[in-house]
């Protein structure tokens, strides 16, 4: 496992270029994703390649209000006003929707229904989490940690909603982040 003090060291656009099955992205919001055209280019370069399968991001929507939303959004952009952090899910929000009219085959857009509990990025077996804060800097700029894992078997795993007794302390770490991701994308058997 390596730990980063940002999301720079992970380098997220080559992890995306990289792609080869797989992404899944559990952050609620990708305003900055939509600003980036290193991560578009990305993006595009894994969804274009004919052996990618699955896209899954799982993000806030506009019109969605639960009751932890506004909580949640106070600490996902601590220090910013409550109407230029709906104005960026709305940029979030045409941005995903835009890319799943171009890839309709690849894209799964799954509405943030639960409180998002920690922030991963998916790329094939690679696995990228940050932590929120009530805090300036934003996720971003918190420590953000990057381990490798079989993730398929670890999304199978969430159909009992736990690991094998013989996993070992590394696989149930990281079936932890996974299976946050599945339960948001209702892909677990509970």
């Amino acid at each position: 496992m390596k730990i980063f003090a940002g999301t720079d060291g992970l380098n997220i656009p080559d992890l995306f270029y990289s792609a080869s099955r797989r992404i899944i992205l559990n952050g609620a919001v990708y305003g900055p994703f939509a600003k980036s055209e290193r991560h578009q280019a990305g993006l595009d370069t894994a969804l274009n390649k004919p052996e990618f399968q699955r896209f899954d991001i799982i993000a806030i929507e506009p019109e969605l209000n639960f009751s932890w939303k506004e909580s949640f959004l106070g600490a996902l952009r601590f220090g910013i006003s409550r109407q230029a952090t709906e104005e960026e899910i709305k940029i979030s929000h045409t941005f995903l929707t835009d890319l799943e009219k171009k890839y309709p085959d690849k894209i799964r857009i799954h509405p943030a229904r639960n409180l998002p509990c920690t922030p991963v990025i998916v790329v094939d077996d690679t696995i990228c989490f940050g932590q929120y804060a009530h805090a300036e800097p934003h996720a971003p700029e918190g420590f953000w940690g990057m381990v490798e894992a079989d993730v398929e078997k670890l999304i199978e795993w969430t159909k009992s909603g736990r690991p094998p007794s013989s996993s070992t302390k590394k696989e149930i770490a990281a079936f932890r982040l996974i299976n946050e991701c599945a339960r948001s994308m209702n892909l677990s058997g509970s």
